[in-house]
């Protein structure tokens, strides 16, 4: 298939779909969607739920976790928390969760935009490996909105793949980006984020707490996010849209905090002319 660089405007690529509840959201603002997943759990779980979507066409469901080849790889299946299930072993047994070695089927990028199209957006979420579908993803191939999850807050090792992620971003011409806590579904201000990071770590917990009781954004009109959904996205998601430089001031900042009951996702988009 010859790339032509057109974008598909009513197609959503969710990839690490879990559950499900962000293909559910994706699915009633009228999007198609594209469910990605290698967890055998979660396939079973997404076959049964999507019964009626995936028998009229409007969503397509991928048993494979994207990779840099198409194959087979090993894969950490997290037993007590299947969302944690990753190519990172630590990622998986994190808290002590039970873990084990399987086998999964893998995808590029390049091979789902092939079947597919070029998505107007794509979620992904796929627990320490988000960079393998970033670099995937060519100036030609670009979907117009991209989230991915923040790396783990407190490493060295997450700070390198943190920049590294917006460097990558800037490559493929993104020029647009919002930090949205997973907690809230909002940006954080750089002064609560600032604030967060000098109180010791109990009360820092109690002010996001505070803080997801008096700002959660819950609902998109008739639909209620569930406990697991990645929330709003592209122009809809809240906050002012920040340049490359000043996302990573705000990282800083929220670097400088151990309080862990807050993770966020980086949001990108690209010039409004695009």
């Amino acid at each position: 298939m010859t790339f032509t660089g057109t974008t598909t405007r009513d197609l959503i690529f969710d990839v690490g779909a879990s559950n499900g509840d962000d293909s559910a959201y994706y699915l009633n603002k009228g999007y198609r969607v594209v469910a990605v997943e290698p967890n055998p759990a979660s396939v079973s779980l997404l076959r049964k739920r999507f019964a009626a979507e995936m028998g009229s066409g409007s969503l397509s469901l991928v048993e494979a976790a994207v990779s840099d080849s198409d194959g087979e790889a090993p894969f950490w299946l997290c037993e007590d928390v299947p969302g944690w299930s990753s190519f990172d072993k630590v990622i998986a047994g994190y808290q002590g969760s039970r873990h084990r070695s399987i086998s999964v089927s893998t995808c590029r990028f390049s091979t789902l935009v092939e079947r597919f199209g070029i998505p107007f957006y794509c979620k992904v979420d796929i627990e320490g490996s988000d960079r393998l579908c970033l670099d995937g993803m060519t100036e030609a191939v670009t979907p117009p909105y991209v989230s991915l999850e923040l790396p783990t807050i407190g490493s060295a090792a997450a700070d390198t793949e943190t920049s590294a992620m917006l460097d990558r971003l800037k490559t493929l011409g993104y020029t647009r980006f919002k930090l949205i806590s997973q907690v809230t579904y909002r940006q954080p201000s750089g002064r609560l984020a600032a604030i967060k990071a000098r109180l010791p770590t109990s009360l820092s917990k109690r002010l996001t707490l505070l803080d997801r009781r008096l700002r959660k954004y819950c609902a998109d009109e008739d639909f209620v996010f569930g406990e697991e959904s990645s929330g709003p996205f592209g122009e809809e998601t809240r906050g002012t849209w920040l340049d490359a430089e000043r996302v990573r001031r705000v990282i800083a900042i929220i670097r400088r905090n151990r309080d862990l009951s807050d993770w966020y996702d980086i949001h990108a988009a690209l010039p409004r002319d695009s």
